[in-house]
């Protein structure tokens, strides 16, 4: 379908690059905008996990009970910031609800939909763009100190069964067999071969945005500030600089600044700024050939371009608060404990915020207020996974036609109401 309209996406993280690219395909003219450059938010540093696999939700029955020693654990996967705790109140009440069994089999099934065609679109995507190697099957192992603890309990061995996800059991020497760096304190394993990776995540939203740009696809660096309404609703973006960019159709994927962005559209979410820390090794001494998570500690190790990528924690603040750098020691430490000998000279370190929701799934929908509004955002770890069916579920939300998959369990409405005031 060919159109003259013009498009607007805002934000130009993975998700965003992705959509200008579905966009463009059907005959829109589009423009990406962000206020930094293609890929330099939570894309650029994020583990790069690419998890067709990934169905399994953060918010799980009986996790609860684990989050006040993870807070008061320094060396823990989780810190809340004193400052930030009342604002998170409403987010984590939603997360208990998204945690009870029903309510986190059905994100399941919503997390499986999102996810699961991953590999088909990317890899030919990437072929015809010349970067076949960024994204590789190379399977995931999930690594745990406990007997069967890698592989969690019987609610998520029934998610995986009801997706179809294939996975193999391991213990002891066969961890060692798969990756011969792990540590034998490691004594329980569970390999996904359907999982791979993404050797450099931020390249990779780079060379995306490239090939929308070689393809009349425009690129602006600005930072959207509010909006023009016209008669049917917003009709162009007001920048920083003073400048505007006109539109007929608006996407919001601004990742973890997205909330602020519809909130001048009269509209709100539950997003939170899931804040992730990452160290990168240069010459780390040993290098798995996949991503390896230790389950005990919520980090994930993945081997990068760049070196070895460690990358976890969860730290709930606001998303331009201050960076606390103990968050990446902690993952230096912990990486340690899973490679013995590993070699942390000349290391980097970055800190970024996942757009997450309570239940961990993300916003695609259409504005309640306005028709010529959609929105995609709040993928929370599963951006880059989850950024191929995002950008084709919003072209199909601006061109009108009917969604690849149900969007009922990702509206935002769906934690109540949504509208904040009238724009």
């Amino acid at each position: 379908m060919m159109s003259s309209s013009k498009v607007l996406v805002v934000g130009a993280g993975v998700v965003g690059a992705m959509t200008a690219l579905a966009l463009q395909e059907r005959g829109y003219a589009v423009t990406l905008v962000d206020r930094n450059t293609p890929g330099n938010g939570c894309s650029f540093g994020n583990a790069g996990n690419v998890s067709p696999g990934g169905v399994v939700p953060y918010a799980m029955p009986g996790t609860l009970l684990d989050v006040p020693r993870w807070v008061l654990d320094r060396t823990g996967p989780l810190a809340i910031r004193a400052g930030h705790l009342p604002r998170l109140t409403p987010w984590l009440v939603g997360w208990l609800k998204a945690s009870q069994p029903s309510n986190a089999f059905a994100v399941s099934r919503a997390m499986h939909a999102m996810h699961a065609h991953t590999f088909d679109d990317y890899l030919p995507l990437l072929a015809e763009i010349g970067e076949p190697d960024l994204i590789k099957r190379t399977g995931q192992l999930y690594v745990s100190r406990r007997p069967n603890g890698a592989q969690g309990d019987a609610l998520v061995a029934r998610m995986r069964e009801a997706a179809d996800v294939h996975v193999e059991p391991l213990a002891g020497p066969q961890i060692r067999e798969v990756e011969p760096a792990v540590s034998p304190k490691f004594v329980s394993g569970l390999y996904l071969p359907g999982n791979g990776n993404c050797a450099n995540p931020h390249r990779l939203v780079t060379v995306l945005a490239e090939a929308f740009a070689r393809r009349g696809g425009t690129v602006l660096q600005g930072e959207v500030t509010g909006f023009e309404m016209g008669p049917s609703g917003p009709s162009a973006a007001r920048l920083a600089d003073g400048g505007q960019v006109p539109f007929d159709h608006l996407v919001a994927a601004a990742g973890a600044w997205s909330r602020k962005l519809v909130q001048m559209l009269g509209v709100d979410a539950p997003l939170e700024a899931e804040r992730g820390y990452h160290v990168t090794l240069p010459d780390p001494g040993v290098m798995p050939k996949r991503p390896v998570t230790d389950r005990d500690r919520a980090f994930a190790t993945a081997p990068m371009e760049l070196g070895l990528r460690i990358a976890g924690t969860a730290e709930f603040a606001e998303v331009d608060a201050t960076p606390d750098w103990r968050r990446a020691e902690i993952l230096l430490k912990h990486g340690a404990d899973l490679y013995p000998g590993l070699k942390t000279e000349g290391h980097t370190r970055w800190m970024g915020p996942r757009p997450s929701m309570p239940d961990g799934l993300p916003v695609v929908d259409r504005s309640p207020h306005h028709a010529n509004v959609v929105f995609v955002f709040g993928n929370g770890h599963f951006g880059l996974t989850a950024a191929p069916m995002m950008g084709r579920l919003a072209a199909e939300l601006v061109s009108g036609t009917t969604p690849s998959v149900d969007i009922a369990p990702y509206r935002i409405t769906r934690f109540g109401g949504g509208t904040r005031r009238a724009a």
